[in-house]
């Protein structure tokens, strides 16, 4: 089974949260910041499945935020594959302020995605500490 869990809702207050998981990737709406949590193997390819699943659920939901935590993601990619995949991230996440969630081994990495999200007129950042990247986005 691919797809885990969706749900959308409004709460008594109106506030819209929403979570949604499959295999390797989940969104949650929390405090007003979209989490991504992306885990396990991440090859080729692996991306566009989340990223449509992104891009519905993010049209219902009323924030410009995104905590993208990768730090259990091992991704398997070849040189070329990594320029696709910084290029495709920062196209699908366009107008958002994105702060990334790393381990220190993933640091050289995620530099050059934040620079790619930065090429296209966003703002992101990377943290080491969700805590830090929450504290960030909130600003």
């Amino acid at each position: 089974m691919r797809h885990l869990t969706r749900a959308v809702a409004a709460d008594e207050e109106g506030i819209v949260t929403a979570s949604y998981s499959m295999e390797g990737f989940s969104l949650t709406l929390n405090d007003g910041i979209i989490e991504l949590h992306t885990d396990g193997e991440r090859g080729r390819g692996s991306e566009h499945a989340p990223a449509r699943a992104f891009a519905t659920l993010t049209s219902r939901i009323d924030s410009r935020l995104i905590l993208n935590d990768v730090r259990s993601a091992v991704f398997s990619l070849s040189s070329h594959e990594w320029e696709e995949r910084m290029r495709f991230i920062a196209r699908a996440q366009k107008g958002y302020q994105t702060a990334y969630v790393v381990r220190p081994d993933q640091v050289k990495g995620v530099e050059k995605f934040v620079e790619a999200h930065e090429r296209l007129g966003d703002t992101a950042a990377w943290f080491t500490s969700k805590a830090a990247a929450r504290a960030w986005l909130k600003g």
